[in-house]
């Protein structure tokens, strides 16, 4: 019968059960003498019946009582009463290994911390001549103090001299099965090394078996090995198997992939021999390995081994000397050393979100990537065979390295992000509703760009407010800084400005400590620093005119000399953000993509409700933003010219198969949106000094007319227009870049009023073909979802909002009768909603469609698909198939043998 709480066993009352451990019930007690919190461990009545359980009991007692260790669970005390035996155990707070790992794997440092730990209390127990026995998750219990080693029920002690040796005891320890004698399997099969299940008996190497399953299951999530009965289960163990950690974890160093492989080596003789060992290997991996008293003492290796390092440092030392010797008779720099890195299959890197960034020690690659299914971020080492993706990061955007390569900073879901390369959840940072790069320095310092036309902010590492380092310069018309790169001091750092005057866009110098910049070049892309390598020059990076250019650049100075050359022609290159594809390591190792990019790579094409593939609305090229016309037989979209890299609004006639240039300023000039009576078109223009809204003519006659009077220096972007033709929905970025949705009369003063306030971002706006409601996107739960609400609308908070989405979503659009509401999820699918309005607005769940091929993120201001009048056809700006193929070049020493 289970102990009720008040239940008194000698000087400790029973305060609540706590469940079973190993063969025993287990219960939080206060010691009435100690005024402490215990574990007790109490073995029940039909159990303590039989004198081989009392005898396990008494075993595990003597076990851990023989041992004193921080890392296992101390026995304060055993006794019985009233024919109750039972154990006195230190209460722990925490979880099980194994209810943490109902969550998934550990990150590669966590788990190592724990593996370390619970080596040096395995080696601990061996010296004592203690072996447990049944090593699994659900013995190791993960608390603040570090891992503890649970219940050594099944524990075997070496014989000592005189006494007799202790038998196997039971199949399973949480079973109640017969106990037998020498040649029963003991432990928990899934655990189990070979040697168990073939009945023999357990020593130090069968222990290292189960703890090396252990970790692989720490490390990937997943048991070492499976079966779908004990049979199957038992074959996989002797015969077969896992697959590589790597495999599964592609951030695991390749030591520790080899060091799992030994502990789960089939013949003990191949496995580490002691668990000192096993313990010693791992600390020489654990990059974050545990400070005080129980870490030193694990640390403490043996005299020979400080004789080791004493010898080893007097030959590092006469081996450095002969070197300088050496190499300042004969310097010989390396040769360059060029090879490529294929994306996997289906996928593509993306020359518009950030392709290919080595970390500063050169060591891994970061890549963002798109495919089919994919939308996140790429790493490798760069000596392995290929990319993994990185877990947490889908929708990443523009990927940059900490200082000591050990975490990735992205731009996903409106928000600046970091993440650990060894694994673990991303952490945000701060907000950033469109970044545009960022840069982070020693000193714990990133300093990015929160928006398309925002100066550079700074913000810490571990996340917090973001304060202001640049301002724009007027009188040069400048729009937007991004693309920070830090120089070697950590406190300068170079970016790109662009102005509504290209003459004035160019490379400039900024400092932590002051606004005040400097001018260094003019150019149009972003821009990197590669430190002297082999007695040559430092090396101001960037692109131009399709090729990758260098210029000798001194960075304590912030002074050009001489005169650019070429490195690398037909690097990728980005006209919409003026991001170019490459990246260079403080070591002189260069990453590039050749190529147009992702942006070069699409087309216009028509789908069907399945998916399938129409046709072709028009050649191949750079586009993005679309918009039908209301009869159908038209579309407007923004397109990049392949020759002059100049932006602008085109006009389709599917009928004729005419593409007709719409707007001709040197501006950027997008997001297109037809009136609702298709004779004039709007859109958004950067020229004269900001963002500004314009309508022209569709047949292009006429002038090109201002439309916002108002608002002339926030950057806005425009999505729909009313059915009435009275309004014109956009969304302007504010304070903090927060995008808010506006309305504009198109008559009257044409004075703007807000739609939607509040401090989350909301896009894509899109009128109801009755005009009663607008279908937006919001970013209020965390992530951009679909919303539905009245027109005119009400105030936040006072209700009237209906969700849509429940997975994510952008780019709402509605078809032409009003009953179905169409947009893209957070897996860049189609998806339908089919919705009424009336007595009330009401939508039924979402439906996917098919998978769309988006170029770039989803979730960007602009509307990547139109949809047909009947519903029945969408025009999509696609990925071309074809890009997938283009790889990443690696360049080791690229400097080497270039032409100056």
């Amino acid at each position: 019968m289970p102990l009720t709480p008040g239940t008194r066993l000698g000087p400790y009352e029973i305060v609540a059960p706590l469940g079973a451990g190993g063969m025993g019930e287990v219960y939080r007690a206060t010691d009435t003498r100690l005024d402490r919190t215990v574990a007790v461990k109490v073995l029940p009545a039909h159990v303590a019946d039989r004198p081989e359980a009392r005898q396990r009991f008494e075993r595990e007692a003597r076990a851990v009582s023989s041992l004193n260790h921080p890392h296992i669970c101390a026995l304060y005390d055993i006794g019985n009463q009233d024919g109750i035996d039972f154990l006195v155990m230190e209460y722990l707070e925490g979880e099980t290994l194994g209810k943490r790992l109902a969550s998934g794997a550990l990150p590669v440092v966590e788990a190592l911390r724990y593996a370390v730990q619970v080596a040096d209390a395995l080696d601990k127990a061996h010296r004592q001549g203690v072996f447990h026995r049944d090593i699994k998750p659900g013995n190791i219990m993960l608390t603040p103090a570090g891992a503890k080693l649970l219940d050594f029920g099944l524990a075997k002690l070496r014989p000592q001299q005189g006494d007799p040796a202790v038998s196997g005891l039971s199949m399973m320890p949480t079973e109640d099965a017969a106990l037998t004698a020498k040649g029963t399997i003991l432990g928990t099969f899934q655990y189990m090394a070979p040697e168990q299940l073939e009945g023999k008996d357990a020593d130090a190497r069968s222990e290292i078996f189960s703890f090396g399953a252990v970790l692989y299951e720490m490390l990937t999530g997943r048991k070492a090995f499976g079966g779908r009965s004990p049979a199957s289960l038992i074959t996989a163990i002797m015969s077969s198997e896992p697959p590589a950690v790597s495999t599964l974890q592609p951030v695991c160093p390749p030591a520790l992939d080899r060091l799992v492989r030994r502990c789960l080596a089939k013949p003990s003789d191949d496995r580490w021999q002691t668990a000192r060992d096993l313990m010693l290997e791992l600390q020489a991996l654990d990059l974050a390995a545990p400070q005080g008293p129980a870490a030193a003492a694990a640390a403490r290796p043996a005299r020979f081994v400080y004789l080791g390092w004493i010898l080893a440092a007097v030959f590092f030392v006469a081996a450095v000397a002969l070197g300088i010797a050496w190499f300042s008779r004969a310097p010989t720099p390396a040769d360059a050393v060029r090879f490529y890195v294929h994306p996997p299959e289906k996928t593509v890197f993306s020359g518009f979100r950030g392709p290919g960034v080595i970390s500063p020690d050169g060591r891994r690659l970061v890549s963002a990537a798109s495919g089919a299914s994919t939308n996140q971020l790429l790493v490798r080492s760069l000596d392995s065979l290929a990319m993994q993706p990185i877990g947490g990061t889908d929708g990443a955007n523009y990927p940059f390295w900490s200082p000591d390569s050990r975490y990735i900073g992205f731009f996903a879901d409106g928000k600046l992000k970091k993440i650990d390369v060894l694994g673990g959840p991303a952490q945000t940072l701060c907000d950033a509703p469109a970044g545009q790069g960022a840069s982070w320095t020693r000193d714990s310092v990133i300093v990015f760009t929160r928006t398309t036309s925002s100066i550079l902010y700074r913000v810490s590492s571990a996340g917090g407010p973001a304060t202001p380092v640049t301002a724009f310069e007027q009188s040069r018309q400048e729009v937007s800084h991004r693309w920070p790169y830090f120089l070697p001091d950590g406190k300068h750092f170079l970016f790109f400005a662009r102005s509504q005057q290209p003459e004035n866009s160019g490379f400039y110098a900024g400092s932590l400590e002051s606004k005040q910049v400097k001018r260094l070049l003019a150019g149009d892309s972003s821009v990197a620093y590669c430190p002297p390598r082999d007695g040559g020059p430092g090396l101001l990076l960037f692109a131009r005119e399709g090729t990758l250019m260098a210029h000798p650049f001194d960075a304590r100075r912030l002074e050009l000399s001489g005169e650019p050359f070429p490195v690398v022609e037909q690097v990728s290159f980005n006209t919409l953000n003026s991001l170019a594809g490459f990246s260079v390591a403080s070591n002189g190792t260069l990453v590039y993509l050749t190529g147009s990019g992702a942006y070069e790579s699409t087309e216009l094409a028509w789908f069907d409700r399945t998916g399938k593939r129409l046709g072709a609305a028009g050649p191949q090229g750079a586009y993005s933003s679309v918009d039908l016309a209301p009869d159908g037989r038209r579309a407007a979209v923004k397109r990049t010219d392949p020759q002059s890299r100049n932006i602008d609004i085109w006009v389709y006639e599917f009928a004729r198969g005419i593409n007709t240039r719409f707007t001709f300023h040197p501006a950027v000039e997008s997001n297109p949106v037809w009136s609702p009576d298709g004779k004039r078109i709007a859109f958004v223009s950067m020229r004269d000094g900001g963002n500004r809204l314009y309508q022209k003519a569709s047949d292009s006659e006429g002038n090109e007319e201002p439309l916002d009077l108002h608002q002339s220096g926030l950057p806005k972007y425009p999505y729909h227009w009313s059915p009435d033709g009275r309004f014109l929905l956009y969304s302007v970025v504010e304070k903090a870049g927060v995008r808010n949705l506006w309305v504009l009369p198109l008559s009257g003063d044409r004075k703007p009023a807000p739609y939607i306030e509040s401090q989350f971002s909301k896009t894509h706006a899109q009128f109801s073909p009755d005009g009663a409601r607008v279908a937006y996107a919001s970013m209020e739960s965390g992530r951009n979802e679909i919303y539905v609400r009245a027109f005119p609308g009400t105030a936040p908070g006072s209700g009237g909002q209906f969700q849509v989405s429940t997975s994510g979503g952008s780019q709402p659009r509605w078809r032409r009768d009003g009953k179905e509401l169409f947009y893209v999820d957070a897996e860049r699918r189609l998806m339908s909603v089919e919705v009424t309005t009336a007595p009330r607005f009401e939508a039924r769940a979402p439906k996917p469609l098919f998978q769309a091929r988006l170029p770039g993120v989803s979730n960007t201001y602009q509307h990547q698909y139109a949809v047909a009048p009947d519903g029945q056809r969408f025009l999509i700006v696609t990925s071309v198939e074809e890009a997938a193929s283009t790889p990443l070049t690696v360049a080791l020493n690229f400097a080497a043998g270039l032409k100056r």
